[in-house]
């Protein structure tokens, strides 16, 4: 970089060198062009300073600055008046402040790259004029999914009406909710998927009442998802009505699942008073909310409690285990 620098025989302050190497740290590119690009094509006062002060001016600021150059360098060489400012002025019109406008920026820098004239100010009509999204479920929407802003009008088209064939209508308050997460997967992504809950048992009206209790379950991988509904159907004795009920079922993790059943199993055997049409909502319980209950309450009476939650003891099934319960009274 600094051999760049006297190349071009440019006077950087101080201050406009500790910009560069922050930009350079920030980068998670391994071509080093991203900096001697910003280099080379950057004049200090007439090109860099007043990028910079402008950005400043709405509250990018390191290290949120650095990171949103480092992904779009061109940035520093957009006009002001042409760009910069009608493109925050846009998205301060619904984002309602600047403050919000960098919340949204710091959950996805690279949504500093869009081209709102091509994208943004003609999917705000479509979402707001022929869908009837309130300026509210926008903010909100943008919010959970910057990456809206960078949907062209047909692809916005595409997923409203994907949401919609998903059973989930637009005065559904959870309809932002799963947008946001169709819109990180592709139209043939979202189909195979809805096939595979298919394959799985689950028919659309299923699928439905999932999506609006937790959106994520699309999202999770084929493999994944095979592997714990087989897991929690086969291996647990949950029902398919357990996991409509707690889709969030989906996202744990297959190891996490089986070590609590593996403690829940300890606690049958040992007849502590565990209920069964519990157990889904077990899994989902916050592991210090887990562990609280049902690991540090019986450790001292019952060490294979410790163990289990740590994996040292599989999970082997429930079947069999059941003991007459004691007199003890357990709250979650």
């Amino acid at each position: 970089m600094l051999a760049a620098v006297r190349r071009r025989g440019l006077l950087l302050l101080p201050q406009h060198l500790r910009f560069f190497s922050a930009v350079a740290a920030a980068s998670t590119t391994s071509d080093p062009t991203v900096v001697s690009y910003l280099v080379l094509a950057s004049d200090p006062t007439r090109t860099l300073q007043p990028k910079l002060d402008f950005l400043s001016s709405v509250g990018i600021t390191a290290p949120l600055l650095p990171k949103v150059v480092s992904l779009y360098p061109a940035i520093l060489h957009r006009s002001i008046e042409n760009h910069l400012a009608p493109l925050f002025g846009s998205l301060r019109e619904v984002l309602g402040s600047d403050s919000n406008i960098v919340a949204v920026l710091r959950r996805m820098p690279f949504a500093i790259r869009c081209n709102y004239k091509a994208t943004f100010l003609r999917t705000l009509p479509v979402l707001r004029n022929v869908h009837g999204l309130t300026p509210s479920a926008i903010s909100q929407l943008i919010g959970i999914q910057p990456g809206v802003i960078l949907l062209e009008p047909d692809r916005v088209e595409e997923i409203v009406q994907t949401v919609k064939d998903a059973g989930i209508g637009l005065a559904n308050p959870m309809f932002v909710h799963v947008f946001a997460a169709f819109a990180k997967l592709k139209a043939s992504n979202l189909e195979k998927k809805f096939a595979l809950y298919r394959s799985l048992g689950f028919d659309k009206d299923d699928v439905a009442v999932m999506l609006q209790r937790c959106p994520a379950m699309i999202r999770v991988s084929d493999e994944k998802l095979k592997k714990v509904v087989g897991f929690l159907i086969g291996k647990a004795g949950l029902s398919r009505e357990d996991i409509i009920k707690f889709p969030n079922m989906l996202e744990r993790s297959l190891d996490s699942h089986s070590r609590r059943c593996a403690v829940l199993a300890v606690l049958r055997r040992e007849g502590k008073p565990e209920e069964r049409r519990r157990v889904p909502k077990l899994l989902v319980a916050s592991f210090a909310q887990f562990t609280k209950v049902y690991v540090r309450q019986h450790e001292g009476e019952v060490p294979d409690v410790s163990r289990a939650i740590n994996g040292e003891i599989p999970f082997e099934g429930f079947d069999g285990l059941e003991k007459k319960p004691q007199r003890q009274q357990m709250n979650l």
